[in-house]
Order: structure tokens, then C-alpha cells, then sequence
């Protein structure tokens, strides 16, 4: 994870979809991120899942995504 980024349960963020076919309904979809960490910097969320191996042989890893913030409707965040 990043080190300075504070770090979250869960975090449930509500994607904007473009829907051009529909005028009156934004479409929106959710994606839910565990045992994470949360940076908002410039126009973009970055996102760092931590994933620690369950099995002796496995590696501790962490999973980034990034977000643009145009494309976010909302965000909740669960504290540890």
C-alpha cells in the first residue's frame, strides 16, 4: 500500500456510466475494494488493495487501481 495513504476496511465507489440513449437516467455501477488504501491526488483516485499470501510459499502483493474523479459519482469508506 501506499504508506501515507489511509487505510480503509472497504471502500465502495458508485462509477458513473455515459448513457447517451437515455436523457432522464445516469446509469451507475458499483465496485468494492477490501483491506485497502485511499489517495485522492490531482483528478484521481488511487486505489491500493493490500493481498497478503495465505499459503508459506505465496508473497505479500499489493493491487492498484486509478480512477479518473470525472467518472465518480460517489464513494463510502469503512473504517478499520
Amino acid at each position: 500500500m501506499i504508506n501515507t495513504a489511509p487505510k480503509f476496511k472497504k471502500i465502495v465507489l458508485i462509477i458513473k456510466e455515459d448513457n447517451n440513449s437515455d436523457k432522464y437516467f445516469n446509469s451507475t455501477y458499483k465496485i468494492e475494494h477490501s483491506d485497502c488504501g485511499m489517495v485522492i491526488t490531482g483528478d484521481y483516485v488511487i486505489i491500493t488493495e493490500d493481498f497478503n499470501g495465505d499459503v508459506i510459499d505465496e508473497e505479500h502483493s499489493v493491487k492498484g487501481k486509478i480512477y479518473e474523479l470525472k467518472n465518480i459519482d460517489s464513494y463510502k469508506l469503512y473504517k478499520n
